[in-house]
């Protein structure tokens, strides 16, 4: 069975869906029939590249094209509204960049809209597609790490006033917020992904080195249900360039932490009662080169293949899998509003993202 794809918005984002599909056309029985964008040129890039049909209006597209499974590449803060168009409306699949909505409401809103309708939505969070990632989950699952203590994640990017303002909606509150939901959304994805369901958390923020709505540094901590602390250093103030990122993670039997700018390569590992860990990790302590970028590409295929037969690879985030670092962000943001900390599950009464302040 041929799957048909189209793609709302021909962005920054959707580039790298370009190149994947290209490949992917050839291996995994699909066609891309249409791309929109409101920039139409981008649109004619996009759907020559593709041999596909450009539109300015993805609603007009999907009244005039066969296509199963819309891919949606448009500023976070418009996931919300073009998704509850596109599942309401026209009834198809959703593939959707990180993250699902920019807040719960919306996010939920989707949700709800895909089960009245036996939809699918799968939010695009590559990194769990990473080989290390997949062999850290695989060890915590089988509780080689013993109880978890503490997960610690720390980013220290570089983002200059040239990257916010190369596109009016960067940095907005109302479609994109700061180095938490943009740069650290994958970050978060992994602290609850790891680490499990929140209990509370704690944060500061502020904006120090440009000129933008949201912040560029965030500090937080972290109590999980489990009992465990955690930890997160969220900036893009980094300079002259970016320095590092890495997860942290301590249990009584053991320690690991993921390294790399994208939790890509899995930098130590130590456990008690095994006698030669390494021998656990061949072949997983990091992604191989691949000219598509290996968790992207495989992340999408992994798409794909679920939209096309329902079998789910273990690290897809389907439906509500999306929600747990959705709220994490906003509870860190409610927190940093509100100056106190923020026990979940709660009322997000100051957080600013998505709400067009």
């Amino acid at each position: 069975m041929e799957l048909k794809i189209g793609i709302v918005g021909c962005g920054k984002a959707a580039q790298r869906h370009l190149k994947i599909y290209q490949a992917l056309q050839n291996e995994e029985n699909i066609k891309v029939t249409a791309v929109a964008d409101l920039d139409l040129e981008k649109a004619k890039s996009f759907a020559q590249a593709l041999s596909a049909k450009p539109y300015t209006d993805f609603k007009e597209m999907l009244k005039k094209e066969e296509i199963d499974v819309v891919d949606i590449s448009v500023p976070s803060g418009l996931h919300a509204k073009v998704g509850e168009i596109i599942l309401k409306n026209y009834k198809k699949n959703l593939l959707v960049e990180k993250p699902l909505a920019l807040t719960l409401k919306d996010a939920h809103k989707l949700l709800n809209l895909a089960e009245r309708f036996n939809l699918k939505i799968v939010t695009i969070f590559q990194n769990r597609a990473n080989l290390p990632v997949i062999k850290l989950k695989e060890i915590l699952d089988k509780n080689l790490l013993g109880k978890i203590v503490l997960v610690s994640v720390k980013f220290y990017w570089s983002r200059r006033q040239n990257y916010y303002d190369s596109a009016s909606w960067r940095g907005t509150w109302s479609l994109d917020g700061g180095a938490l939901a943009q740069q650290g959304c994958h970050f978060a994805d992994m602290i609850t992904y790891l680490g499990g369901k929140i209990e509370s958390v704690f944060a500061k923020m502020g904006t120090y080195l440009v000129n933008i709505e949201a912040e560029d540094l965030l500090v937080g901590t972290i109590k999980f249900k489990n009992g465990a602390l955690g930890t997160i250093e969220a900036t893009t103030c980094a300079r002259p360039k970016d320095i590092k990122a890495e997860v942290v993670i301590l249990g009584e039997k053991g320690s690991a932490i993921l390294g790399g700018f994208a939790m890509n390569r899995l930098d130590y590992l130590a456990l008690e009662d095994i006698e030669n860990p390494q021998s656990l990790i061949e072949g997983f302590t990091e992604n191989p080169v691949h000219p598509l970028g290996f968790s992207h590409y495989s992340y999408i295929k992994s798409a794909i293949k679920f939209f096309k037969t329902g079998k789910k690879d273990s690290f897809l985030a389907v439906g509500e899998e999306a929600l747990p670092s959705l709220e994490l962000i906003i509870g860190f943001y409610e927190s940093a509003e509100r100056g106190k900390e923020i026990f979940f599950p709660f009322y997000s009464k100051f957080c600013k993202l998505g709400k067009g302040v």
